[in-house]
Protein backbone atom coordinates (compact mmCIF):
# COMPACT_ATOMS: atom_id res chain seq x y z
CA UNK A 1 0.00 0.00 0.00
CA UNK A 2 2.12 3.07 -1.38
CA UNK A 3 0.86 6.49 -1.95
CA UNK A 4 3.13 8.68 -3.23
CA UNK A 5 2.88 12.47 -3.00
CA UNK A 6 4.93 15.10 -5.52
CA UNK A 7 7.93 17.13 -4.14
CA UNK A 8 7.40 21.05 -3.27
CA UNK A 9 9.63 23.45 -5.51
CA UNK A 10 11.37 25.72 -3.57
CA UNK A 11 10.22 29.11 -3.91
CA UNK A 12 13.43 30.62 -5.29
CA UNK A 13 12.80 28.71 -8.20
CA UNK A 14 10.85 31.11 -10.31
CA UNK A 15 10.81 32.90 -13.91
CA UNK A 16 12.64 36.32 -14.35
CA UNK A 17 14.33 37.81 -16.85
CA UNK A 18 15.12 36.79 -20.91
CA UNK A 19 15.86 33.34 -22.05
CA UNK A 20 19.11 32.51 -23.74
CA UNK A 21 19.48 34.46 -27.63
CA UNK A 22 20.33 31.25 -28.67
CA UNK A 23 18.81 27.74 -27.92
CA UNK A 24 20.34 26.50 -24.52
CA UNK A 25 20.05 23.06 -22.82
CA UNK A 26 20.69 22.47 -19.40
CA UNK A 27 21.09 19.38 -17.42
CA UNK A 28 21.58 19.25 -13.97
CA UNK A 29 22.80 16.61 -11.17
CA UNK A 30 25.61 14.43 -9.87
CA UNK A 31 28.09 13.53 -12.54
CA UNK A 32 27.37 9.36 -11.90
CA UNK A 33 26.81 6.23 -14.37
CA UNK A 34 23.43 6.44 -13.98
CA UNK A 35 22.46 9.91 -14.50
CA UNK A 36 23.77 9.18 -18.14
CA UNK A 37 25.43 12.43 -19.12
CA UNK A 38 26.78 10.71 -22.07
CA UNK A 39 23.54 10.22 -23.40
CA UNK A 40 22.37 14.33 -23.13
CA UNK A 41 25.51 15.19 -24.86
CA UNK A 42 24.98 12.62 -27.87
CA UNK A 43 21.48 14.09 -28.20
CA UNK A 44 22.40 17.78 -28.03
CA UNK A 45 25.34 16.86 -30.83
CA UNK A 46 22.24 15.28 -32.60
CA UNK A 47 20.11 18.18 -32.38
CA UNK A 48 22.84 20.56 -33.03
CA UNK A 49 22.64 19.46 -36.93
CA UNK A 50 19.19 21.41 -37.38
CA UNK A 51 19.98 23.63 -34.48
CA UNK A 52 23.80 24.54 -35.24
CA UNK A 53 23.67 27.50 -32.63
CA UNK A 54 22.39 25.51 -29.89
CA UNK A 55 24.20 25.12 -26.51
CA UNK A 56 24.61 22.54 -23.52
CA UNK A 57 25.70 22.90 -20.09
CA UNK A 58 25.80 20.53 -17.48
CA UNK A 59 25.81 21.73 -14.03
CA UNK A 60 26.92 19.32 -11.56
CA UNK A 61 30.20 17.46 -10.04
CA UNK A 62 30.95 13.94 -9.29
CA UNK A 63 33.36 10.52 -10.86
CA UNK A 64 32.05 10.62 -14.45
CA UNK A 65 33.45 14.37 -14.74
CA UNK A 66 36.84 13.23 -16.61
CA UNK A 67 35.09 11.21 -19.00
CA UNK A 68 32.54 13.89 -19.82
CA UNK A 69 35.12 15.96 -20.41
CA UNK A 70 36.76 13.64 -22.80
CA UNK A 71 33.79 13.00 -24.46
CA UNK A 72 32.92 16.80 -25.14
CA UNK A 73 36.60 16.70 -26.71
CA UNK A 74 35.59 13.97 -29.00
CA UNK A 75 33.30 15.22 -30.56
CA UNK A 76 34.53 18.92 -30.92
CA UNK A 77 32.06 20.60 -28.47
CA UNK A 78 34.34 22.25 -26.42
CA UNK A 79 33.10 25.76 -27.89
CA UNK A 80 29.58 25.10 -27.19
CA UNK A 81 29.43 22.57 -24.12
CA UNK A 82 29.98 23.71 -20.92
CA UNK A 83 30.47 21.75 -17.65
CA UNK A 84 30.65 24.62 -14.86
CA UNK A 85 31.16 21.57 -11.79
CA UNK A 86 28.91 22.79 -8.60
CA UNK A 87 27.90 26.61 -8.98
CA UNK A 88 26.17 29.08 -6.16
CA UNK A 89 22.41 29.06 -5.78
CA UNK A 90 21.93 31.83 -7.82
CA UNK A 91 24.15 30.71 -10.31
CA UNK A 92 21.37 27.34 -10.76
CA UNK A 93 18.72 29.84 -10.87
CA UNK A 94 20.00 31.86 -13.16
CA UNK A 95 21.03 28.59 -15.23
CA UNK A 96 17.27 27.52 -15.45
CA UNK A 97 15.66 30.44 -16.35
CA UNK A 98 17.77 31.08 -19.51
CA UNK A 99 17.81 27.71 -20.80
CA UNK A 100 14.99 26.70 -23.62
CA UNK A 101 15.12 23.17 -22.46
CA UNK A 102 15.83 20.77 -19.15
CA UNK A 103 16.93 17.44 -20.78
CA UNK A 104 17.69 14.39 -18.28
CA UNK A 105 19.04 10.58 -20.31
CA UNK A 106 18.87 9.44 -16.80
CA UNK A 107 18.08 5.81 -16.74
CA UNK A 108 16.48 5.42 -12.63
CA UNK A 109 15.35 8.42 -10.61
CA UNK A 110 12.83 8.71 -7.83
CA UNK A 111 11.94 12.01 -8.24
CA UNK A 112 13.42 14.79 -11.33
CA UNK A 113 14.38 17.16 -9.14
CA UNK A 114 16.07 19.85 -11.78
CA UNK A 115 12.51 18.68 -13.75
CA UNK A 116 10.37 20.02 -11.50
CA UNK A 117 13.18 23.39 -11.06
CA UNK A 118 13.00 24.03 -14.31
CA UNK A 119 9.60 23.93 -15.16
CA UNK A 120 9.23 26.87 -12.43
CA UNK A 121 11.43 29.07 -13.77
CA UNK A 122 9.37 28.41 -17.36
CA UNK A 123 11.93 25.95 -18.67
CA UNK A 124 10.10 22.51 -19.61
CA UNK A 125 11.87 19.38 -19.96
CA UNK A 126 12.93 16.35 -22.13
CA UNK A 127 13.36 13.48 -20.92
CA UNK A 128 13.39 9.65 -20.89
CA UNK A 129 10.46 8.01 -20.09
CA UNK A 130 11.59 6.28 -16.82
CA UNK A 131 9.02 6.22 -13.70
CA UNK A 132 10.74 9.38 -11.78
CA UNK A 133 10.28 11.22 -14.75
CA UNK A 134 6.40 10.19 -15.18
CA UNK A 135 6.34 11.98 -11.49
CA UNK A 136 7.80 15.13 -12.31
CA UNK A 137 7.01 15.75 -15.37
CA UNK A 138 3.39 16.12 -17.18
CA UNK A 139 4.20 14.84 -21.10
CA UNK A 140 2.90 16.83 -23.54
CA UNK A 141 2.39 19.66 -20.93
CA UNK A 142 5.46 20.45 -18.50
CA UNK A 143 7.73 18.70 -21.07
CA UNK A 144 8.31 15.57 -23.33
CA UNK A 145 9.17 11.94 -21.84
CA UNK A 146 10.71 10.05 -24.90
CA UNK A 147 12.71 6.84 -25.52
CA UNK A 148 16.61 7.12 -24.50
CA UNK A 149 17.06 6.90 -28.48
CA UNK A 150 14.63 10.16 -29.29
CA UNK A 151 16.18 12.85 -26.50
CA UNK A 152 17.90 14.48 -29.70
CA UNK A 153 15.05 14.18 -32.17
CA UNK A 154 12.78 15.07 -29.71
CA UNK A 155 14.89 18.50 -28.46
CA UNK A 156 15.66 19.13 -32.22
CA UNK A 157 11.70 19.36 -33.23
CA UNK A 158 11.02 21.23 -30.16
CA UNK A 159 13.06 23.49 -30.78
CA UNK A 160 11.48 24.15 -34.22
CA UNK A 161 8.22 24.89 -33.19
CA UNK A 162 8.28 28.12 -31.18
CA UNK A 163 4.51 28.21 -30.87
CA UNK A 164 4.60 24.23 -29.30
CA UNK A 165 7.67 25.48 -27.12
CA UNK A 166 5.72 27.95 -25.62
CA UNK A 167 2.96 26.27 -24.86
CA UNK A 168 5.25 23.65 -23.20
CA UNK A 169 6.74 26.99 -21.14
CA UNK A 170 3.38 27.38 -20.10
CA UNK A 171 2.28 24.28 -19.44
CA UNK A 172 5.29 23.76 -17.21
CA UNK A 173 4.76 26.95 -15.30
CA UNK A 174 1.52 25.75 -14.02
CA UNK A 175 2.76 22.06 -13.35
CA UNK A 176 5.42 23.86 -11.21
CA UNK A 177 2.27 26.02 -9.67
CA UNK A 178 0.84 23.18 -8.00
CA UNK A 179 4.14 21.92 -6.19
CA UNK A 180 4.71 23.51 -2.76
CA UNK A 181 5.79 22.06 0.14
CA UNK A 182 2.49 23.33 1.50
CA UNK A 183 0.99 21.19 -0.50
CA UNK A 184 3.34 18.24 -0.27
CA UNK A 185 2.98 18.58 3.69
CA UNK A 186 -0.96 18.41 3.48
CA UNK A 187 -0.52 15.19 0.65
CA UNK A 188 1.51 13.65 3.85
CA UNK A 189 -1.08 14.26 6.52
CA UNK A 190 -3.81 13.13 4.85
CA UNK A 191 -2.58 9.81 4.07
CA UNK A 192 -1.60 9.60 7.72
CA UNK A 193 -5.02 10.45 8.69
CA UNK A 194 -7.01 8.02 6.60
CA UNK A 195 -4.62 5.36 8.10
CA UNK A 196 -5.41 6.42 11.87
CA UNK A 197 -8.86 6.50 10.60
CA UNK A 198 -8.71 3.01 8.96
CA UNK A 199 -6.96 1.60 12.11
CA UNK A 200 -9.48 3.53 14.91
CA UNK A 201 -11.78 0.82 16.81
CA UNK A 202 -14.89 1.26 16.02
CA UNK A 203 -17.68 2.19 18.83
CA UNK A 204 -20.71 0.34 19.63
Amino acid sequence: RVTAVPNGVDPRFTPAGERSAVPTLLAVGRLAPVKRFDRVIAAAAEARRRHPDLRLTIVGEGPERDRLERLVAEIGGSGWISLPGRVPDADLVAAYRSAWLVVSGSIAEGWGLSLTEGAACGAPAVATDIRGHRCSVVDGVSGRLVAPEMLGETIASVLADPVGLDELRQGALAWASTLSWDASALGVTEVLLAEVERERPTRR
